[in-house]
């Protein structure tokens, strides 16, 4: 401002400043972890909103607010405050229909999270929220949330069904007994070498909750694993890949999956899937239905999931799982899903290799076991 005083500030143009810069501008890192605003981010450091359908408002030269409208008056909590209503960048349009968590909610009326409401805290503004009775809130419910929905299929042979090619890829952790497994299946052009294209990641080590042990011979544990920032960094390279973007599904399989591809694509054959949809498979009767020994999704939702993934990460913990953040993704982008059992059943079991409905055996959790199972799966079509 002058000799005695200066402030960091989004912008400077008062008369009575000098506007002299000292040092750089700090490089805007976000809630959640995308280059708009999220929530309570000064939007107009960015000059755009995670939100769809809200503009970025300016209060003043420190501050500015993602809203559906603006006032230059407005009471937003503390008393009333006087707002300049200058604009940053342009309204979000309105692609995805729902609105995520402690948003303004009011082009939507739906909130993208299950749980969550968008109610109404005052005349002017509705916010998706799990606390519907707010002190000094409206309080009125305007809309709910979105939820898992199931695809309806279409006629067989119909125009409108989908295909059956598959984009199939691996993570493998460098130096861990996974690497005997990879080199099991590519050694036989098996599981994810079999499928139309593939490709294998690196991991890292993740952290372990244990659920306790499966019933079988070889004391197979199934446990949960931690690991959705080690697969949001996949699916990153995955993107940025685009091998997926041709073929009709996506299948991401575990080194210790003895997977057959083609009999997934019989599987998807079977389901009459619609083309063009975001759907992912339901592989599973045990705890939210979609477990990560081998995921399935169509290349409209891999599509989708390429545009949001950041938000759903930013509203999905990450203790989750890998498969969990997924499945919530999917819901909460509206993706719909189709129920396959037989892609992946579970839990383990020592004689499930002998039955020729099934697409994935899981966990083989060293070459030997995986070599027996596969060889026995085959003798069994």
């Amino acid at each position: 401002m002058n000799d005695y005083f200066s402030a960091c500030k989004v912008t400077c143009n008062a008369a009575d400043w000098t506007c002299k810069k000292f040092g750089e501008r700090t490089p805007v890192q976000t809630t959640a972890g995308t280059e708009c605003a999220w929530g309570a981010d000064i939007c107009s450091a960015v000059g755009c909103c995670v939100a769809e359908g809200l503009q970025c408002y300016e209060r003043d030269e420190y501050w500015g607010s993602c809203m559906v409208g603006c006032n230059h008056t407005m009471d937003m909590g503390n008393g009333p405050e006087k707002w300049s209503c200058k604009k940053y960048g342009e309204r979000r349009e309105v692609e995805l229909g729902c609105t995520w968590g402690n948003e303004e909610c009011g082009t939507t009326n739906l909130c993208c999270h299950p749980g969550f409401s968008c109610v109404k805290k005052d005349d002017r503004r509705a916010y998706c929220t799990k606390e519907t009775d707010q002190p000094g809130w409206d309080g009125t419910i305007v809309g709910g949330s979105r939820n898992e929905w199931p695809v309806q299929p279409v006629p067989a042979g119909s125009k409108d069904e989908s295909g059956t090619s598959l984009y199939c890829f691996m993570v493998v952790l460098p130096g861990s007994d996974e690497e005997g497994l990879r080199w099991a299946a590519e050694s036989k052009k098996a599981s994810i070498f079999a499928c139309d294209s593939h490709d294998v990641f690196d991991s890292w080590q993740s952290a372990r909750a244990d659920t306790g042990e499966a019933a079988g011979g070889d004391g197979a544990t199934w446990g949960s694993v931690i690991n959705t920032d080690v697969f949001v960094n996949v699916w990153e390279q995955v993107l940025s890949r685009g091998l997926y973007k041709k073929p009709d599904w996506t299948a991401k399989v575990d080194p210790d999956s003895v997977f057959f591809p083609d009999r997934l694509k019989y599987k998807l054959q079977n389901l009459h899937a619609p083309k063009g949809w975001p759907i992912y498979i339901k592989n599973t009767l045990k705890d939210f239905g979609f477990l990560g020994a081998c995921e399935v999704l169509s290349v409209e939702a891999v599509n989708k999931y390429s545009r949001y993934y950041h938000e759903c990460y930013a509203a999905i913990s990450a203790g989750s799982g890998e498969d969990g953040y997924i499945k919530g993704c999917m819901d909460m982008i509206g993706a719909g899903y189709m129920l396959e059992l037989d892609v992946l059943r579970t839990p383990w079991h020592p004689d499930a290799c002998t039955d020729p409905g099934r697409v994935t055996f899981h966990p083989r959790k060293d070459p030997g076991s995986w070599d027996q199972c596969y060889n026995e799966a085959q003798a069994a079509q």
